[in-house]
């Protein structure tokens, strides 16, 4: 069963609002910097909560983003492919060859550089949550045990009568306990009276982003 579907490290990795500017400022330069250049040009684009205090406020401000980039942003990135980041010389430069569509990283970067949409984008960085929307968008209200045969049947790239019962008691465990509370959390979906899960309002399928990725053909409302 396939199920076309975005990288869960790409969306993993701009699932925050930094990321998601880094990546568009190296993009957009097409240069290499190093973090400190990259630091002072997303605090003057980005300059947060302490815009207009003086001195030592910051001095710190900007100091805490270039550890937050040089220690969790940029390696994040980097392991995704999104980005080249040697921590020896701090410098830093878009990826040439990466596993990052760049229509739709692009649009998405360039639509969406407020930390309203990371909760989002951390919903959909799962490709068992985005096997169970469109199983749930294309099929309607279903259960647990049958989102699990499905996802199975998605992950071993067979029909899901030829999943064993075994399998879907494990993935089924992963679905209830993990990836399905994730997806309600986020209002993804629903849990229905009846203990069946539906698909619930999703206002990110109408964003460009989302038409240019892989998930187009059935995320794009009809």
């Amino acid at each position: 069963m396939e199920v076309p579907t975005v990288s869960p490290a790409a969306l993993d990795a701009l699932a925050d609002a930094t990321r998601r500017a880094a990546l568009a400022e190296l993009v957009d330069s097409g240069a290499t910097a190093t973090v400190g250049e990259l630091t002072e040009t997303l605090a003057e684009r980005q300059p947060g909560p302490n815009q207009g205090t003086a001195g030592s406020g910051v001095a710190t401000a900007r100091a805490d983003l270039q550890t937050a980039l040089y220690h969790v942003h940029l390696p994040t990135l980097a392991a995704a492919g999104g980005i080249t980041f040697d921590p020896e010389t701090g410098l830093v430069a878009a990826a040439s060859d990466t596993p990052f569509d760049r229509e739709w990283a692009a649009r998405l970067v360039a639509d969406h550089p407020d930390v309203t949409y990371d909760a989002t984008l951390a919903a959909l960085a799962s490709e068992r949550r985005q096997v169970v929307l469109h199983e749930l968008l294309a099929d309607g209200p279903a259960s647990d045990h049958d989102l699990a045969t499905v996802v199975a049947a998605h992950e071993r790239g067979a029909t899901p009568t030829a999943v064993s019962p075994s399998v879907t008691e494990v993935v089924e465990l992963s679905l209830t306990h993990t990836h399905l509370p994730t997806l309600v959390e986020a209002g993804f979906v629903t849990r229905e009276p009846d203990g069946t899960l539906a698909a619930a309002s999703m206002p990110w399928r109408s964003d460009p982003w989302v038409a240019a990725s892989p998930m187009g053909p059935w995320a794009v409302p009809e």
